[in-house]
């Protein structure tokens, strides 16, 4: 069961767009969803959601407001006649987007496994305007993503959309071949999709949250993008399934029913993609390391610099530069 508590907030630490985050008197730590409970003002007594730091997840450390029981400033006039987190007490409407598009030709989409592939992805690839599409098997509030807010200030992304029950996009999508119509609507054609913070693995062959990109690999190839997934690889990472290829790819381009392309840096064995039936695309890859380096932005994952793992940034610098070819 969830876990809750009232507390007194003492004051705001951050406030943008979607996410306000403060300081309880207790001295821990709270994020609230403006769009969902609204703003907060020093004083406000408020009920958070304990759970994550009370188990020690990875992507705990922050309460999560729930309610404001005192104080607190009115919510907006509605808005939508979609609603999004459907069932749950802070189910939120929202305006979705609506293309008449029936063909997705044109499109270049790359799909991510992992949240930080989006940041070093958007960082170090030459293509432009790049859309960002989030999915629904992680965290479900776009707002949550300190990167995807830093890409923006930067202007490596330039437009961003949300799919099923993901919401905060500046486009709300129903889904993910939408959410990429959406989004060629908006002149970008270059497409990265992927899931926000807080990716789920339990150490299983199929208990993965990323596994969803194998069913987007089918539906956007049927109507007409070109799609390619980014490879997750690692020489540092301390787990035996996640050295070398992620078990995770694997298992994803085991189970796209489609050929979709795989980028693989020149200089590595690109065998085993063929063996999954798959059409390996040999790139000269992007410097991932220098630019990353270059624009100041922390891309982590799993607490580690992503720069300090040079597999990685050699197979994200060929997804880079897939992503920059013409269609």
């Amino acid at each position: 069961m969830p876990r809750f508590h009232s507390a007194k907030v003492s004051r705001t630490l951050e406030q943008r767009d979607g996410l306000q985050k403060v300081v309880l008197e207790d001295g821990s730590n709270a994020y609230a969803l403006t769009d969902v409970v609204g703003l907060i003002d020093r004083g406000d007594v408020v009920v958070v959601n304990t759970t994550a730091v009370d188990l020690d997840l990875g992507t705990g450390g922050w309460h999560v407001v729930h309610w404001i029981e005192s104080g607190g400033n009115e919510l907006g006039q509605l808005k939508g006649n979609v609603l999004k987190a459907r069932y749950l007490s802070e189910q939120l409407e929202v305006d979705p987007y609506i293309s008449d598009r029936e063909s997705l030709q044109g499109a270049r989409v790359l799909l991510c496994l992992l949240h930080s592939h989006v940041g070093a992805i958007a960082i170090s690839t030459s293509a432009a305007p790049l859309g960002y599409l989030m999915t629904d098997q992680a965290a479900l509030p776009l707002a949550l993503s300190d990167l995807v807010r830093q890409l923006m200030e930067a202007d490596l992304i330039a437009v961003t959309a949300t799919a099923g029950q993901a919401f905060g996009g500046q486009l709300e999508t129903i889904n993910v071949a939408s959410g990429v119509a959406a989004l060629l609507d908006n002149n970008c054609r270059h497409i990265l999709v992927g899931a926000g913070p807080g990716h789920v693995g339990t150490g299983s062959p199929l208990g993965f949250s990323g596994l969803e990109l194998a069913g987007h690999a089918s539906a956007l190839s049927a109507l007409g993008a070109d799609v390619a997934l980014c490879v997750r690889a690692s020489d540092v990472d301390a787990r035996e399934r996640h050295q070398g290829i992620s078990h995770h790819i694997e298992t994803i381009l085991k189970a796209t029913p489609c050929q979709i392309e795989v980028p693989v840096p020149l200089d590595c064995d690109a065998s085993w993609v063929s063996a999954l039936g798959h059409n390996p695309c040999l790139l000269e890859p992007a410097d991932v390391g220098v630019a990353v380096n270059e624009t100041g932005l922390n891309v982590t994952t799993m607490t580690r610099s992503l720069v300090a793992d040079g597999l990685a940034c050699s197979y994200l610098g060929a997804a880079a530069a897939w992503l920059a070819r013409p269609s």
